[in-house]
């Protein structure tokens, strides 16, 4: 596979974990019909497209950013990595940081708005300007962007542990073994080390075998192993098995679901990406509140009724979408600059 077709497949990849993401913020229901609306139709519809099929989204971001950053990887461009990745993702977590809390402490001071984000005034202090700046008080999606910060740091350490096959792989069983206690570190979430140091290990040892084109039968068998391995890990933890009520069922699953949907990204026959698709940073940084605006806007001006609550659940990624092209293409030609700050340089 050439370089060209292996980013555009990235893309596509990225793409389909936005879309998930975004309907697991979409979520509506009850939003339009009341409470205990979750557990109907609508509710469970919305369910099934966002617990369900959206937990594979962040563990997959995970897995796909340690895969690039340790993808042909020694410690030679360590330096490199990390300032690019100051770049791609530490300017722009304070600068979207700064502007979430910019935009609530406004729009909780206006009538009209605040009616609709439906929270009290936001103080404005530097303790509580500090805390949405560094940890993300006002702009809750970030914290995968947050734990994402810290293992990039983490990196050569990881990369001492997993540069050899056996090191990497009892690593990634003394640390299954300690999340299947369900205990967890301070500060860095456990699964998300699991998950990054699965990439990690993934790239710098298995990547021919993930990367390399083969026969469309050999291809599909690689799919198929990795989905029964998600299946293997989801009964494990049922009642009666060895994991049932260990964390590390679900972590396993989910991180061999998102690996399923890597290697059929990778595998299967897609056309190139499209152009819309390449803006995944932006649309994962800005959607959070847009989400929540269209909601909660909808909800006022439309009936309640199970058509359009799901009618606005299932279109939110397509509205989301168009928005982000809107302003990523406004952004690239009225203020390229801050565009790229915002965006990561991407």
């Amino acid at each position: 596979m050439g370089e060209r077709e292996f980013r555009s497949r990235i893309y596509w990849l990225t793409f389909a974990f936005s879309v998930l993401v975004i309907w697991v913020h979409a979520v509506n229901a009850e939003l339009f019909l009341g409470p205990g609306a979750g557990e109907g139709w609508v509710g469970r519809t919305e369910q099934f497209l966002g617990s369900g099929l959206g937990q594979f989204a962040v563990p997959g971001f995970f897995v796909l950013s340690a895969y690039l950053f340790f993808r042909g990887f020694s410690m030679a461009q360590l330096k490199r990595k990390w300032k690019s990745r100051v770049r791609s993702l530490l300017i722009p977590y304070l600068l979207w940081n700064g502007l979430y809390y910019a935009g609530y402490a406004a729009a909780t001071r206006i009538p009209l708005a605040a009616s609709v984000v439906g929270k009290p005034p936001v103080p404005v202090n530097l303790p509580e300007f500090l805390d949405a700046l560094f940890f993300y008080a006002y702009n809750p999606v970030f914290w995968y962007l947050f734990q994402l910060i810290l293992l990039t740091a983490l990196a050569p350490a990881l990369y001492f542990v997993m540069k050899d096959a056996r090191s990497g792989g009892t690593g990634l069983v003394l640390l299954g073994f300690f999340l299947s206690t369900n205990r967890n570190f301070p500060v860095l979430n456990g699964d998300a080390l699991f998950y990054y140091g699965m990439g990690a290990f993934a790239s710098l040892h298995g990547r021919k075998w993930i990367e390399e084109a083969g026969r469309p039968g050999r291809g599909c068998a690689k799919i198929i192993c990795l989905a029964a391995l998600a299946g293997l890990s989801w009964l494990l933890g049922r009642p009666g098995f060895p994991l049932y009520r260990s964390a590390l069922s679900l972590i396993l699953f989910r991180a061999f679901g998102a690996g399923t949907a890597a290697m059929a990204a990778l595998l299967l026959p897609l056309p190139p990406a499209a152009e819309f698709m390449k803006n995944n940073f932006f649309l994962y940084a800005m959607h959070f509140a847009w989400v929540r605006l269209i909601n909660k806007s909808a909800a006022l001006v439309l009936p309640h009724e199970p058509f359009f609550a799901l009618g606005t659940f299932i279109a939110m990624p397509a509205a989301i979408t168009a928005l982000c092209t809107l302003f990523a293409g406004l952004g690239r030609r009225f203020c390229p600059q801050a565009y790229s700050l915002f965006s990561g340089s991407r």
